[in-house]
């Protein structure tokens, strides 16, 4: 048996897997149904990871939760950075990523989506239970447009697109929180060194759309999702952080008389002038350690 532990412990570091011991806790106190829901098996390897190698290992830094974009996966652009956070001491113990939607892996997709209480409840489910596994705080890095549904992840409610009721917020649960590239404010392209209203353009795409799409730049008026998740401020965590580009060809910077990456209330960010929108979080590992660290950047 102890052998069979090793080799999965090696395969579920090699690959994007849970833990076994993740794995068993999550079938023990949420049934297996739920643990699969946010393992995603179905995506070959790629749709989860983290968890402690055995049940005694202890934790020296709170657990981080990273929220993908909507076009990728677990186990690709947050792996890569999970494996830098390894390199700088964090262990799998402390580093968990689900995959909250389909994707098809190709970025030009990412208009066909949209902000859906699925994907919501997926990374609030997950976002509790690593609370529950470890017994500490849980900072996130989250990234495109998984800063949005991990905000309201956080804040909880209801849901705008189906009225399905969250919960209360977590914020108690909260570390840190640092937004990549995030549409907080609604999308607006950076092309040729200018911003497009896309959506204030073109609200039939469903990413654009008005209820739980990124509907914008037509001022003031926004999307009830975007206008849901900045009525309140400064309920991600202790510490709220952004981290974007003026350059953005995806979300842009500003729109509105606004700078779309920041959150309100936030605590500090860090603007690029020149960075593209996976550049942005690829090329600022550092950058989000040292906010999770409370270090200067």
């Amino acid at each position: 048996v102890m052998q069979v532990e090793v080799v999965l412990a090696l395969i579920s570091v090699c690959s994007a897997y849970f833990s076994v011991d993740f794995t068993r806790w999550l079938d023990k106190h949420h049934g297996i149904g739920a643990r699969q829901r946010i393992e995603r098996s179905d995506l070959a390897g790629k749709g989860s990871f983290g968890g402690r190698e055995h049940a005694n290992q202890t934790l020296s830094r709170n657990p981080v939760v990273f929220v993908q974009g909507v076009s990728n996966v677990a186990g690709r652009m947050m792996m890569e950075a999970a494996k830098h956070y390894r390199k700088n001491g964090s262990t799998f113990a402390e580093l968990y990523a689900t995959t909250y939607d389909n994707p098809h892996g190709d970025p030009l997709r990412w208009m066909q989506y949209r902000m859906k209480c699925d994907h919501i409840k997926r990374v609030r489910f997950l976002i509790e239970a690593v609370h529950q596994y470890t017994g500490r705080r849980v900072d996130v890095v989250s990234f495109s447009m998984g800063v949005p549904i991990s905000r309201k992840a956080i804040l909880g409610g209801r849901c705008v697109d189906n009225n399905d009721d969250l919960g209360g917020r977590i914020s108690k649960q909260m570390g840190s929180f640092v937004g990549v590239a995030g549409p907080n404010k609604g999308v607006a392209p950076v092309i040729m060194g200018l911003p497009y209203a896309l959506c204030a353009m073109s609200p039939m795409i469903p990413v654009c759309n008005p209820i739980d799409g990124f509907f914008s730049g037509f001022c003031p008026f926004k999307s009830r999702f975007v206008d849901d998740i900045n009525r309140r401020q400064h309920y991600e965590g202790q510490r709220v952080f952004s981290i974007g580009s003026m350059a953005d060809e995806v979300v842009g910077h500003f729109l509105c008389g606004e700078v779309t990456t920041r959150i309100g209330a936030q605590d500090g960010e860090k603007i690029f002038t020149s960075r593209k929108h996976d550049e942005t979080f690829v090329t600022s590992y550092d950058t989000q350690l040292a906010m999770l660290g409370g270090r200067a950047f």
